[in-house]
């Protein structure tokens, strides 16, 4: 189980290396999927397609990882663990099977991106199913960590931005009537008058809130991949706006991601 250990621990430094590395790729380079679509990225398939194949493996990985742990009596089973399980699958449950269904227009997405979305989520996956049931020192996560400070501010935080996620999605998705519309159109209700991209603000407070409810290096390294796949992705499709709509949209001077900051 060391060997395994070591392994693990340095699979955590090479995905915060490449997280640093993708975040200023991405300065320079724009993943071609929804307003940023272009068909330079090679073959593509209907984004509700790619979303469902992207997102999944994170799903299963996590599910498999957490019953082989119960099966082998690698660890017992611990409630705090199986909370912060059932947290992260819920989640996920969400992105794998729902969204994709909920999905209005004829987007694409290239195969090159889902390729790389699958293969990053199942190493996600790896790095917290790893700690959470296979890593974490065996009695870090008591009974008590419940209501600890840690658990309760991270849980509020992760909650938030799940719903704030979620009514992001569907303000976007509700701005077009015909389920075969590909045109994009301007959110203007609620948070979306002072921050663009609140979809994704909302995913990074769901995994900055889950880093801290997990107390762990895995949440952290992920909270950062977050940051670094999504800050770029908000500065672009801030620019894409800028085009599509003009003054409409720069006179209402919004944030792109992060309020008050940037």
């Amino acid at each position: 189980m060391e060997l395994y250990s070591q392994v693990y621990d340095y699979l955590l430094i090479v995905m915060s290396v490449l997280g640093v590395g993708v975040f200023v790729i991405l300065q320079f380079i724009t993943p071609a999927y929804g307003m940023t679509f272009n068909t330079r990225w090679g073959f593509s398939v209907r984004s509700n397609l790619g979303w469902f194949i992207m997102e999944i493996p994170v799903f299963f990985t996590m599910l498999v990882l957490y019953f082989i742990s119960l099966y082998f009596n690698i660890r017992p089973f611990n409630i705090v663990t199986f909370i912060m399980f059932f947290i992260f699958e819920f989640h996920y449950f969400q992105r794998s099977f729902i969204f994709p269904l909920l999905m209005k227009g004829q987007s694409k997405m290239p195969l090159s991106i889902i390729i790389t979305g699958f293969v990053f989520n199942t190493c996600n996956a790896i790095m917290q199913g790893g700690w959470l049931f296979y890593f974490c020192p065996e009695n870090y996560y008591p009974i008590e960590w419940l209501w600890s400070p840690q658990f309760i501010v991270g849980f509020i935080i992760f909650l938030g931005g799940m719903v704030l996620n979620i009514y992001a999605d569907r303000v976007i998705r509700d701005l077009r009537t015909d389920p075969y519309d590909n045109n994009y159109y301007l959110p203007q209700k609620g948070p979306f008058k002072y921050v663009n991209s609140v979809n994704y603000l909302g995913e990074i407070l769901e995994w900055f809130g889950f880093a801290i409810l997990t107390w762990s290096v895995s949440g952290l390294v992920f909270c950062l991949w977050t940051c670094a796949n999504i800050i770029p992705r908000a500065k672009a499709v801030y620019e894409r706006y800028e085009l599509f709509f003009g003054e409409e949209f720069t006179s209402q001077k919004r944030y792109k991601i992060l309020p008050f900051v940037y």
